[in-house]
């Protein structure tokens, strides 16, 4: 886990993370919907970076300390990323 491609994963991971984090404060001082859209955006970006750690071979359980998420969490985001997609399914 040493390389250049998986060092650059897990802190995109870890940064996505921070940023959540981060940001959840000033996000609570706004409106409800505008709290539900920032999280959403910040939830989908340390989603994102995790299943680009797991595709380059990261661990689950490294995924989940890197992201302070629960491997489940990390699990559930791959399996839902497996999943077969309906036609009219928008996610990316």
């Amino acid at each position: 886990m040493n390389d250049p491609v998986t060092r650059h994963a897990r802190h995109a991971v870890r940064r996505a993370a921070r940023q959540l984090a981060e940001d959840a404060p000033r996000l609570t001082a706004g409106s409800a919907s505008a709290l539900r859209a920032g999280l959403r955006v910040r939830t989908a970006r340390l989603r994102g970076a995790a299943l680009a750690a797991w595709l380059t071979g990261v661990p689950e359980h490294v995924i989940a300390a890197d992201g302070r998420v629960p491997v489940a969490v990390v699990r559930h985001w791959i399996a839902a990323r497996k999943a077969p997609r309906h036609p009219g399914d928008r996610r990316p």
